[in-house]
């Protein structure tokens, strides 16, 4: 029991929400809203009948909405419960408390259900409660429960929707795996701090708490921190630490329940997925020097590295040197920006994915001719391939039908190897993502756009009627603006837009 008598007393303060920029990084259905813990203490007064009031509930957190309960226990000086006292509750503006007012019991204790009822609040600024008893006001600052994020497509709705409002910091990414019958939906979120939490399904360790049980509910991955970037396959997940280390577990060439380093790694500085098709696929990371290094099986030519199986060991990719700028992966195909610009691509290439020109698979590294501007991004879909250049324009390649997954505006050819414009993206772009024969842009001034296969609403137009070309969306809730498309994971037919918290 702390002694309340000896803790000053503290002023009541508004709901504090941090403001990180636009850009600022970092994609579910159900959410439980944890109960929220509060304890604060009021001065110590000369005889039994002055009083400090302690307030509780589980973890010192409040969600942004959702009713929590919120239990005042009042005390004299000597510590000894006084029942019959009046307490008075009051907290940020627009928070509501049921009932606002209400009398100790023989414990000492009084109860209200609080609602911030201000679902977009940041998560992990601090709402400030007040608790008023025989004229005295003790003050508690607690944790936000929020999520600064939407998602739209298959599970959810056509329209984009705010995910559970359960996260204690800012999403700074966030994706799901795709669903299937032999590999069912998993969903990753990395947040501000650096943890990294997940949900879904968990027959191969892939939630990364120990167990192979599903869990529907949110949960932070046990002794995982300092993560600042994550990738995720079909049944599998891997995190960049600070320090330069990968973390991964679920079904990766060596199963793991847990986060578990990959050997010989230390100086990582991005990593990428390829999901596989009739494998497990592969794990790629650039390292600090520009050099990549590649884990899994090598379907199709899928890992760079010629007729190497690398299998659970990390391999030098030959044929890039230590020149590489950036690295994303595919199916079973991939792809690295140079430090000059130039874009190398190689594996799986049956409907000219890789932009080479013709539809013959590669088995190591090869420069995508014709490129006049410098690339600065890439997005690699299920058999398609996008570039963003450096003049804001955006580029496709690879299959297209009457879906219009290339975003040209064309439903013919279905083979095409070779990059060419999309629709209306000739300027503006800063930022490309993919899911299973969709795409989407975000543009310099925070507009969404989309393209492609609609059938489960994952273009996020409120529709599921596929598009030729890319669309703005107009579904955004008012007063968001999006900071960040979610990870691109090429099995997934759901996607998600951060939000700047």
């Amino acid at each position: 029991m702390v002694d309340v008598t000896a803790l000053p007393q503290i002023e009541a303060s508004p709901l504090t929400v941090g403001a990180p920029s636009r850009r600022t990084v970092v994609t579910l259905a159900a959410w439980a809203l944890p109960a929220v813990a509060l304890t604060t203490a009021t001065p110590a007064f000369a005889g039994s009948t002055r009083t400090g009031t302690a307030l509780s509930t589980p973890d010192m957190q409040v969600p942004a909405s959702g009713g929590v309960t919120v239990t005042a226990t009042v005390r004299d000086s000597n510590g000894a419960a006084l029942a019959g006292k009046a307490v008075s509750f009051t907290g940020p503006s627009g928070a509501t408390f049921s009932p606002a007012s209400a009398t100790t019991n023989s414990s000492g204790i009084a109860t209200t259900t609080l609602d911030l009822k201000n679902q977009w609040a940041t998560p992990g600024s601090t709402a400030t409660v007040n608790a008023t008893v025989d004229g005295k006001t003790d003050s508690q600052g607690f944790t936000v429960l929020g999520a600064n994020a939407l998602v739209f497509g298959a599970g959810f709705s056509s329209v984009p929707t705010q995910t559970d409002l359960v996260f204690p910091s800012p999403i700074r990414q966030i994706t799901d795996s795709g669903g299937g019958t032999s590999f069912p939906s998993f969903f990753v979120a990395l947040l501000h701090d650096g943890t990294v939490w997940t949900k879904g399904d968990n027959g191969n360790g892939q939630l990364g708490d120990g167990t192979t049980t599903n869990r529907s509910t949110w949960a932070r991955v046990p002794g995982l921190t300092n993560a600042t970037q994550i990738a995720v396959g079909k049944a599998r997940a891997c995190a960049l630490l600070a320090d330069g280390r990968v973390m991964q577990w679920g079904r990766t060439p060596s199963p793991s329940l847990s986060p578990s380093a990959v050997p010989g790694i230390s100086t990582g500085s991005q990593i990428a997925v390829s999901s596989g098709d009739g494998t497990d696929g592969c794990t790629f990371a650039r390292l600090a020097n520009g050099s990549v290094l590649v884990w899994g099986e090598n379907e199709k030519g899928g890992t760079g590295t010629g007729s190497v199986n690398p299998g659970a060991t990390p391999t030098r990719v030959d044929g890039l040197g230590s020149d590489v700028a950036s690295i994303d992966a595919n199916v079973n195909s991939a792809g690295t920006i140079m430090t000059d610009g130039s874009v190398r691509m190689w594996g799986a290439n049956g409907w000219g994915q890789l932009g080479l020109g013709d539809t013959q698979d590669r088995s190591t590294p090869t420069t995508v001719p014709g490129l006049s501007t410098r690339a600065a991004q890439l997005g690699l879909a299920w058999f398609n391939s996008f570039v963003r250049l450096e003049d804001g324009s955006v580029l496709g390649c690879g299959y297209n039908d009457g879906d219009g997954e290339l975003g040209n505006g064309q439903t013919s050819p279905t083979n095409n190897p070779s990059f060419v414009p999309l629709t209306g993206l000739s300027s503006n772009v800063d930022q490309v993502a993919t899911v299973h024969g969709s795409g989407y842009v975000l543009m310099s001034d925070g507009s969404v756009r989309s393209w492609g296969y609609n059938n489960y609403g994952q273009l996020g137009d409120g529709t599921t009627t596929s598009r030729l070309s890319p669309t703005t969306l107009t579904t955004i809730p008012g007063g968001r603006t999006i900071a960040d498309l979610g990870v691109s994971v090429q099995g997934s037919l759901t996607m998600y837009l951060v939000t700047s918290p």
